[in-house]
């Protein structure tokens, strides 16, 4: 065969390959066309829900409750005492507006992480400013490799929702807006 002849037979069959490949995307109608791209995603596997236990059990935190509570109203009662006598003493007439004590914190439970500082007086400055602001707050320190972070903790709480909860309030005060991280608090 001669070699003009060979191009024009493979030139042939290309077409024809081409043809054969386009034509029924040029004869398919819109709705077809849209059918064949249609491509839908299978439904999300369904994961096994993971039940998150408690760090301490529930005798252990109605325990611990009703021991805040306890705490909390001979707090409020001696504050009141205590602020009764100095009016007395000054002679003031308002009452001056109560700042909540420092508290330790629990050994477990729930918190809210709030922030992290490599200078101890930051954190404690931020302590303070959540102290403050009516909320109870404490800092621990971490070492990590070559440095020490101090981070700040709002709470404790006792269980999982009431720390979510604690989170939501801060994230919505105007005065502090953290978006903090709920923790576990180990022994």
């Amino acid at each position: 065969m001669v070699k003009q002849t060979k191009q024009r037979i493979i030139g042939a069959i290309l077409l024809v390959l081409l043809a054969a490949i386009i034509a029924p995307l040029l004869l398919r109608s819109p709705d077809e066309v849209r059918v064949a791209l249609d491509m839908s995603l299978p439904p999300p596997p369904s994961l096994p829900e993971i039940a998150i236990e408690p760090v301490v059990d529930e005798h252990e935190q109605r325990l611990a409750q009703a021991e805040i509570e306890a705490d909390r109203e001979a707090i409020r009662k001696a504050g009141e005492e205590a602020e009764l006598q100095a009016r007395q003493q000054q002679g003031r007439p308002e009452p001056a507006e109560p700042v909540p004590p420092a508290e330790a914190p629990p050994l477990s439970g729930w918190a809210v992480q709030a922030g992290s500082f490599s200078n101890a007086d930051a954190a404690e400055a931020e302590a303070q400013r959540l102290r403050e602001g009516g909320y109870r707050a404490f800092t621990r320190a971490v070492v990590q490799a070559d440095k020490t972070l101090h981070r700040v903790f709002a709470g404790p709480e006792l269980d999982r929702a009431a720390a979510v909860t604690l989170r939501e309030q801060l994230a919505a005060d105007q005065r502090f807006g953290i978006q903090g991280l709920v923790i576990s608090l180990a022994p």
